[in-house]
């Protein structure tokens, strides 16, 4: 009986003794095993940390917020302001000023031909499109509705007649046919004096046609902007004579429904076109669609965004 007892007394020390060497050699690996699996990654991470530029997040952010579309329209049907080709493309003082503004801002601009200059700003209306740009004259109709940039350049309205004409004078003209083209400034400046003079208008829709009647005869004068009377001149190869009496002059900008939204993509866009006059851009892209640089006739004597 003793033995029995002695023999498993040995055999629980035994096993005591077999537990207790398994778990001290367990823990440490054990221990091991987690401070591998929590430091590690927060080694990598720290690597990680090390290897980025605090700027790249900042440049992220700013870029992020640059990410913008915007809806240009335009009636595109002739340079030297904007000519939409058939493959899509465009040419003219517009599309270059607009390439400068994706260029600067980041955004995406996407152009929509609109059928003619009255029909768009309708366009601005129904938010169809952002920005209404065709080399536009700030005119105190147009803000009487809608908003517009700081000025591009400027120009002036004039009344031609054929080279040999006896038409001399406003005066001279009283009674006579006189044509415009429908949604340009001249337009409206024509429309407002044919009662004085004792003028018939006659619209046309686009330009080209009404110098070609002009030229020909078949009206008396026509009213336009000196910039697309001299590029008509060099481009369907005609001659005009332009009377000494201007009808107004006006500087010209982008145009934006008169609404928060407008007035952010104006305010956005008026900080492109302060660059581009300081550092000449504009003034460059005058001189190469116009022969001039009528970035130097702007005047504040004319109506501004602040009329």
């Amino acid at each position: 009986m003793k033995t029995k007892r002695l023999f498993a007394l040995m055999l629980a020390a035994l096993m005591t003794l077999s537990l207790l060497t398994a778990c001290s050699k367990d823990e440490p690996q054990d221990a091991d095993d987690n401070n591998a699996g929590i430091q590690q990654p927060a080694d990598d991470k720290q690597e990680d940390k090390k290897d980025e530029d605090p700027a790249d997040d900042d440049k992220k952010d700013e870029n992020a917020g640059d990410a913008r579309t915007i809806t240009v329209g335009t009636v595109g049907t002739g340079e030297p302001y904007t000519l939409i080709h058939d493959d899509g493309s465009w040419t003219g003082v517009e599309p270059e000023l607009w390439d400068e503004v994706e260029k600067r801002l980041g955004w995406t601009i996407e152009v929509k031909q609109v059928g003619d200059m009255a029909s768009l700003f309708g366009e601005l209306d129904t938010g169809r499109v952002d920005v209404a740009a065709n080399c536009f004259a700030i005119t105190e109709a147009r803000l009487e509705k809608y908003i517009v940039s700081d000025p591009l350049y400027a120009d002036a309205q004039v009344i031609i007649v054929q080279p040999d004409s006896e038409y001399q004078t406003f005066e001279d003209l009283r009674g006579c046919t006189i044509g415009v083209t429908a949604g340009q400034a001249a337009q409206t400046t024509v429309e407002a004096m044919a009662p004085e003079y004792d003028w018939e208008v006659i619209t046309y829709e686009d330009s080209a046609a009404g110098f070609q009647d002009c030229s020909l005869g078949r009206i008396d004068s026509y009213a336009n902007t000196i910039t697309n009377i001299e590029k008509a001149e060099r481009a369907q190869g005609l001659e005009f004579r332009q009377l000494d009496e201007k009808l107004f002059g006006n500087n010209v900008g982008w145009w934006f429904a008169d609404t928060e939204e407008g007035a952010e993509i104006r305010d956005e866009l008026n900080k492109v076109i302060k660059e581009l006059h300081d550092d000449g851009t504009l003034s460059k892209i005058c001189e190469k669609w116009f022969f001039e640089d009528l970035t130097q006739i702007i005047s504040t004597d004319w109506l501004t965004a602040t009329r």
